[in-house]
This record gives C-alpha cells, sequence and structure tokens, in this order.
C-alpha cells in the first residue's frame, strides 16, 4: 500500500508563453525543485493544474524535460479541458482562472499538508530541508518573504550554481511591511503601489503579527483540513486579491501565522505581466473592507459552495514516471 505525501504542492499552468519565456521558468522550477526534494528525502507530489490547454500547442507533459532516475518524486497533471473553462463567467477576458485552477489541485491533492505555488517560483536549499523535517503544525498557516529575480536563469547551470545566482542577484524582497530593494531606483512601480497597499493595509493589522499578504500567490502553506473547511480560494469573477482574501480567511479562521525566516528563501522568476490588462480586477476598496471584516469579526469569508475546485468533474490526469 503506498502512503500519501507528507506535503502536495500545487501549480497551476498552461502551454501559452504567458509572461514570455514560460516553458523556460517552468523548466527552472520543475529542475530545482524536483532536486531538491530528491537531495532532501521530502516526502511529496508535485500537482501541475494544466488550465484550459491551447489546441495549438503541445501538451506540457510532451514539451518539459523530465528527470531521470528519482526515486521519491511524485508528479500528477490534471487537466482542465477548454469546454469547462468557457462555461465560466469572463472565459472570454481570461484564459488561465489561476485560483481555481489552484482549487482543482488543492481538492484532489493526497498531503498531509497543502502548498500552493506558481509555476515560477524557486524554493531554496533551506526552504526544502525545513519542510523535509515534518515539523509543520496543523494548527498554523505559513508564508514567506518572496524575493524577485530579474533575468534569465541558465538552464545550462546546476541546481546549486542556479541557487547561488539567485542569493546574489534578487532584486526585491516583498516582506509583511511593503517591498524593500537592494536599491531604489528613481521610479519603480512594484514599490510605489507595495507602499500604496501597506498604507491601507494598515487597517488590516492584526493585533499581534500583522497578516503577510504580499507575494501571497506565489506560497501559502497549511494543513488539507484547514483548505477544505475554507472551501479553498474565492472563485470569484476578479482574478486580483484572491490570495490575499485567503490569508485573512486563514488567520480570521483561528490559525496562527507563522513567516519563515530568512534562511528559508523563495525566489520569483521576474517576467511581463502585460497578458493581463483585460483582466476583470477586484476593487480595492472592497478588498480592504472583506480583510478589515473578516478580522473584526473573526469570521472567515466562506465564498465557495461544497462543489469547489471543480469537484463534480472527472477531469484526465497523466503521472509522470522518472524511471
Amino acid at each position: 500500500m503506498i502512503s500519501n505525501p507528507y506535503i502536495s504542492i500545487v501549480i497551476p499552468a498552461r502551454n501559452d508563453d504567458y509572461g514570455f519565456g514560460f516553458l523556460h521558468r517552468l523548466q527552472v522550477f520543475l529542475d530545482t525543485f524536483l532536486t531538491l526534494c530528491e537531495n532532501h528525502n521530502l516526502d511529496t507530489e508535485l500537482i501541475i493544474v494544466e488550465w484550459n490547454p491551447p489546441p495549438e500547442t503541445p501538451r506540457l507533459r510532451e514539451v518539459l524535460t523530465w528527470p531521470k532516475n528519482l526515486k521519491l518524486q511524485k508528479v500528477r497533471i490534471i487537466e482542465v479541458p477548454g469546454a469547462i473553462h468557457n462555461k465560466l463567467p469572463y472565459s472570454g477576458n481570461m484564459t488561465m482562472f489561476e485560483y481555481i485552477a489552484k482549487n482543482v489541485g488543492i481538492r484532489r491533492a493526497r498531503g498531509e499538508y497543502v502548498l500552493a505555488m506558481n509555476n515560477d517560483d524557486i524554493p531554496d536549499r533551506g526552504l526544502t530541508e525545513f519542510l523535509s523535517l515534518k515539523e509543520l503544525s496543523p494548527e498554523c498557516f505559513y508564508r514567506i518573504d518572496a524575493r524577485d529575480i530579474e533575468g534569465v536563469i541558465p538552464l545550462d547551470k546546476s541546481v546549486e550554481e542556479r541557487l547561488d545566482l539567485c542569493a546574489r542577484h534578487w532584486s526585491r524582497v516583498h516582506t509583511v511591511k511593503g517591498v524593500r530593494r537592494r536599491s531604489l531606483p528613481l521610479l519603480d512601480y512594484h514599490y510605489l503601489w507595495s507602499v500604496i497597499k501597506w498604507l491601507g493595509g494598515r487597517l488590516l493589522r492584526h493585533p499581534r503579527s500583522g497578516v503577510h499578504t504580499n507575494k501571497s500567490g506565489d506560497f501559502f502553506l497549511m494543513h488539507r483540513n484547514h483548505w477544505h473547511s475554507l472551501h479553498g480560494y474565492p472563485q470569484l469573477s476578479s482574478n486580483s486579491y484572491i490570495d490575499g482574501l485567503m490569508c485573512f480567511m486563514a488567520a480570521s479562521s483561528g490559525l496562527s501565522q507563522v513567516i519563515l525566516d530568512d534562511n528559508k528563501r523563495l525566489y520569483h522568476q521576474e517576467h511581463s505581466r502585460s497578458h493581463r490588462h483585460n483582466r476583470p480586477t477586484m476593487n480595492f476598496r472592497f478588498y480592504l473592507e472583506q480583510g478589515k471584516r473578516m478580522m473584526k469579526s473573526g469570521q472567515p469569508l466562506i465564498a465557495n459552495d461544497e462543489g469547489w475546485g471543480l469537484k463534480e468533474e472527472e477531469l484526465a490526469e497523466v503521472n509522470i514516471s522518472f524511471e
């Protein structure tokens, strides 16, 4: 009998070259993540939710290079076809519903804990080693200060060399208080927007720790029971601030927030966001009001019904072999 993994890691993806160089960033993530998990004996499964695959491009399993001779790692690719995508509101404006895709994976995850990430993230050695210790608490949710990497991470470098490049060349770190740069140019839109959000978000401060919503779409980890009790990410018509709402949902439900220290890092490969211009967005004031209401009342916003994560849909699944 095969036991369930300790952690399921869920990422959404589709072969549409989002942000330009998408497959390269995803390959960097796969190579680095799977190698580190193997090196640290991390008991995990990686779930890739391939959402609305473009009919004119090959499936991800056909174009990615899969490592050989990995004994411990398990990769599942779950496909959500275009026919399902086209039934959803705003499907003509968005080719990818990121948080519904994550819910699909979270709903079907077998791990005791579930970590939702993005396909261009790079966990480092310290983070992978920490997860392998199996010291997570079911009474907590876990956040991290993600660091942006500008430029391309070479595929011809070893995993160790790539991580050393990330450690030396990160440009911004997304903390609970906003974005901090190593050196601030005269005009940095990421920094200015983070200041605006931080000033508004001060009204939402948890009385003891402050809810860390910054870059939360790249790393949000908690026990699978809480994902199910909260019905996953809110499946709203908007695609903005959904990750932040998830943080307030967890905090207002009574879970303790743990922000991982600087010895455990997550790097994010920066890219263009020009594809996002036609997406429906949530009003920032509405987002702040919802977060404030949850924290004041101690009642999380449960936006989804029991069918969250496309519960009733039978979705095709492929398991990747590393023989």
